[in-house]
């Protein structure tokens, strides 16, 4: 496997649950030449242990807000909402949306939550757009282990897969969205699998080994934390050249993390479809609310045969404006 090298400094940020660790690491990130795919092939991941107490099963969502379903994976079926069929014969444009923490997906999604700390991603259903949020192996009741970025990826396939095959969705306009921990995960997401039209990480991070090893995360690495190769692989970071199509990275600045500068100055090096945009005024949590709101807006209007979406300074602008601390 060669890599180029990118110099950064990594200022670890906040995950769900956890106060923003505000340490500097220095530390160095290189860019793999061959995709993360490929890169998979060769390798077994090793689950050592259960990293936390799965939530259980998903509970039931009000009529007309969610519907609870299943869809097919390679570890068994797996627990999910989704938003009705709205029932008008057209097909809709749709966002997976990752949630952040570890265990799964609860009742967050549809009860009232403040704009500081909005996990429920509520902004893109009551756009209009289709909604799902998938949860994976070892999370809910599903079967399988929690595997921290990897056997969760091939979840997130297959539940992409799933959503293109209902009526009201186009299966040419998934969009894929995320925070924290879900954050990273459509990072990876969207350096892994084919389809998403546009990707969208609030608060992801780009180099897991240099957060886990700071107790950045709730959870304990499940995989052989000896092995550095296990962290490679969940790293979006080094594989910036996989991604797939336009990808877009949001932080709050009280827990912007560095390396994402270096990112930005090698994506435009080597005309790689990655921004990411530090939130002035905002934290771990409270970008989430108006990124998103904003997310919706420019999703509803990608119409075009390509996706068109893209950030300006007066977009940033009007973020920044709308953070509720």
């Amino acid at each position: 496997m060669k890599y180029a090298p990118v110099q950064r400094l990594l200022v670890l940020v906040g995950l769900a649950g956890l106060v923003g660790v505000l340490m500097f690491l220095p530390s160095r990130l290189e860019l793999a030449d061959n995709d993360l795919r490929t890169a998979r092939e060769s390798f077994e991941t090793r689950i050592l242990r259960d990293s936390f107490e799965p939530l259980g099963p998903v509970p039931t969502p009000p009529e007309g807000v969610f519907d609870r379903v299943t869809y097919p994976g390679p570890a068994g079926d797996m627990e999910a909402l989704v938003t009705p069929d709205p029932g008008d014969g057209a097909r809709h444009p749709a966002v997976i949306w990752l949630s952040g923490g570890y265990g799964g997906i609860g009742d967050w999604f549809w009860t009232e939550q403040p704009p500081a700390n909005d996990q429920s991603a509520r902004a893109f259903r009551e756009a209009g757009l289709v909604m799902m949020v998938p949860s994976f192996r070892g999370e809910n009741a599903n079967p399988g282990h929690y595997e921290m970025f990897y056997g969760d990826l091939d979840d997130l396939e297959a539940a992409r897969a799933w959503l293109a095959g209902r009526d009201w969705v186009d299966p040419d306009r998934i969009y894929l969205a995320g925070h924290s921990t879900g954050g990273t995960r459509a990072l990876l997401g969207n350096e892994y699998v084919d389809g998403f039209r546009a990707a969208f990480s609030i608060g992801g991070i780009a180099d897991l080994k240099q957060h886990v090893r700071a107790g950045g995360f709730a959870a304990r690495a499940p995989f052989d934390d000896a092995d550095d190769t296990e962290f490679l692989l969940r790293s979006p970071g080094y594989f910036l050249r996989s991604v797939k199509s336009p990808t877009f990275h949001f932080e709050g600045a009280q827990d912007w993390v560095r390396t994402f500068e270096d990112l930005n100055e090698l994506a435009e090096q080597e005309s790689i479809p990655f921004q990411a945009f530090r939130i002035h005024g905002a934290d771990h949590f409270s970008v989430i609310h108006p990124v998103t709101r904003m997310l919706a807006q420019k999703i509803l209007k990608d119409t075009g045969d390509q996706t068109d979406i893209a950030f300006t300074e007066d977009d940033i602008r009007e973020i920044v404006d709308t953070v509720r601390p």
